[in-house]
C-alpha cells in the first residue's frame, strides 16, 4: 500500500501551506513546502502575465518534479501544500493555445510516472477574505493580482474538485471563510473531523 500523502489545494492566499504545517505536526508527516520565492519570473509574471507565464509555469514544473522524485523515496506519510496538478490549472488560465498545447505536452511526460496524492483537501474561501489574507502576508509580488484571476481560480479549483468527487477520488472540499484554523483550537479541530473520514487510520501511522 502506497504511504498516505496529502495535498492541499485550492486559490491563493486560502491557507494552504498553514494548515499543511499543521496538520504535518498533528499526523506526524513529512511537510512538503510548494517553492514560490525563488522562482525568478514571478514578479515579473504578475506584472505581465501574457509574457511572462511561460517561462514562471516551466520554474514551478521543473522544481515540482524535482519535490515529486524526493517524495517517491520517502517512506513516511506526506503531507503537501499544492498538488502537481496545479501547474496545469494555471498554465490553462495563462498561456495561449499554442503554448498551453506545448506546456502540456511537457505536462504529461514529467507527470507519467510520479507519485501522486492519494487524498486531496480543497480549501475555499470568499473573494475578499483571499484579498485580506494575502494583503496580510505582504508579498510583494502579490500586490498586483487581479479579483478576475482569483475568481477564475476559484471557478476551476471547485470544478476540479467536482470531477474528481464524480471520479470517486479521496477529496474534501472547505470553505474556510468564517474560520481561523491557525489561531483557534476549535477551528482547526472542525478541520480535522472534516478530514477525519478521508484520512481514516493514517493519522496514526
Amino acid at each position: 500500500m502506497n504511504k498516505p500523502f496529502i495535498a492541499i489545494e485550492g486559490p491563493i492566499g486560502v491557507g494552504k501551506s498553514s494548515l499543511a504545517h499543521k496538520l504535518s505536526q498533528t499526523l506526524n508527516y513529512y511537510e512538503e513546502k510548494e517553492i514560490i520565492d525563488e522562482n525568478p519570473f514571478l514578479s515579473d509574471f504578475y506584472d505581465d502575465i501574457s509574457k511572462w507565464s511561460f517561462q514562471t509555469e516551466m520554474f514551478f514544473l521543473c522544481n515540482r518534479y524535482k519535490q515529486a522524485k524526493d517524495i517517491a523515496e520517502m517512506k513516511q506519510g506526506v503531507v503537501s501544500d499544492y498538488h502537481i496538478y496545479k501547474n496545469k490549472l494555471f498554465a490553462r488560465n495563462t498561456l495561449d493555445d499554442a503554448e498551453f498545447d506545448k506546456f502540456n505536452r511537457i505536462f504529461d511526460i514529467l507527470t507519467e510516472d510520479i507519485e501522486m496524492p492519494n487524498m486531496i483537501i480543497f480549501l475555499d474561501a470568499d473573494l475578499s477574505i483571499l484579498k485580506k489574507r494575502i494583503a496580510k502576508r505582504n508579498r510583494s509580488f502579490e500586490h498586483q493580482i487581479e479579483d478576475d484571476y482569483l475568481l477564475n481560480l476559484k471557478r476551476d479549483y471547485l470544478a476540479l474538485y467536482e470531477a474528481l468527487k464524480q471520479e470517486g477520488a479521496n477529496v474534501v472540499l472547505i470553505n474556510t471563510s468564517d474560520i481561523d484554523f491557525v489561531n483557534n483550537e476549535a477551528d482547526y479541530q472542525y478541520i480535522l473531523e472534516q478530514i477525519k473520514p478521508m484520512i481514516g487510520d493514517s493519522e496514526h501511522e
